[in-house]
């Protein structure tokens, strides 16, 4: 029986969308599934209490779609419980978060059916691309047109995941809804509730339950990144979140996984990006959440960096990387992270 057999009694694959606030955008998404036409789907939307008119959205979708089910949180619990609830609800072997604001671009389905049919992977990896209304040359030569999530073999199993995390930190694209995996998979990385940047405190869970997986260098999701989404407007609890996130990967990883050294290093180095990012933050907005934000990551640096900053750096140099290990010594320097 294929991943696409109609006869199935069980869908090949679960696509979940939370829902909230996405009047103008979650038809759009819904029908980019929808004109697929694969059997043995099922899209399962919840509507975590919307304010505007995306309910009304929804129940126009479930009438013309009998793929489509509708559920509804009685009170907000934000995205991860609504993922969390989603995935309660789901039915499929596979399991595909997808966000009700972004597109799945043509061919993804039969893409995805195909490598499920062929080779069975616990996990499925796939890389994106930015959706814009107009995409400018200043866009494409950023590389928005394909963005890829993975550092490591395509189109063929892996069963190492030292190799897998090495892949992943190392293009440092965690995003859930480019990851679809078994459902049993997805159930072992539970997301953390009422916190932001939940994408990255599962990876390490999810990779732990993997046993094998498969990378698909296609585009098969567009990405619109709003003007209120989580990026644009970083705040005290967004950031504190961050930080939360971050340890919690390294830990998990590191105590999860086998890490081989050129896993241990992409740790470390994503750390590294990261904690930049965060000190170039610092003097910039809010002067409350700039010192939340430089204690929060103080008292973290030393789980993050067992061995110091200054390890990581000159494994940056002995690599070549002397104008990247320069810009992340002058970012962390100027706060007080580099001594750790």
């Amino acid at each position: 029986m294929t991943a696409t057999d109609p006869t199935r009694a069980t869908p090949w694959l679960s696509l979940l969308l939370p829902v909230y606030n996405v009047e103008a955008y979650v038809g759009a998404c819904v029908e980019s599934i929808a004109a697929q036409s694969m059997d043995g789907i099922e899209i399962l939307l919840l509507d975590d209490c919307s304010t505007d008119g995306s309910r009304r959205v929804l129940d126009d979708l479930a009438r013309r779609h009998p793929q489509v089910r509708v559920l509804a949180h009685e009170r907000n619990g934000g995205l991860s419980a609504a993922r969390n609830t989603l995935l309660r609800h789901a039915r499929g072997e596979y399991v595909w978060f997808v966000d009700s604001d972004d597109l799945l671009l043509p061919g993804a389905l039969s893409s995805l059916g195909r490598v499920v049919e062929q080779s069975a992977p616990d996990l499925v990896l796939c890389d994106y691309r930015v959706h814009r209304e107009h995409m400018a040359l200043k866009h494409r030569l950023r590389g928005e047109l394909h963005r890829r999530t993975f550092d490591g073999p395509a189109r063929r199993c892996l069963d190492d995941r030292s190799q897998l995390a090495t892949g992943l930190l190392r293009q440092g694209q965690l995003h859930s809804w480019t990851k679809i995996a078994r459902r049993e998979v997805w159930q072992a990385a539970p997301f953390p509730e009422h916190r932001y940047f939940e994408d990255i405190a599962v990876v390490a869970p999810l990779l732990a339950a993997t046993r094998s997986a498969y990378y698909v260098p296609e585009t098969w999701i567009a990405y619109r990144q709003r003007e209120g989404s989580i990026m644009k407007c970083l705040d005290a609890r967004k950031n504190a979140d961050l930080v939360q996130s971050l340890t919690e990967l390294h830990a998990g990883l590191a105590s999860r996984l086998a890490l081989s050294p050129d896993a241990s290093f992409a740790l470390e180095h994503f750390c590294i990006k990261t904690c930049a990012s965060l000190a170039r933050r610092l003097g910039r907005g809010d002067i409350a959440a700039q010192a939340a934000l430089h204690e929060a990551m103080t008292a973290r640096i030393g789980e993050l960096f067992p061995s110091g900053v200054a390890g990581v750096l000159a494994e940056y140099r002995r690599r070549g990387w002397w104008l990247r290990a320069r810009r992340a010594r002058r970012s962390l320097s100027r706060v007080g992270w580099l001594q750790s």
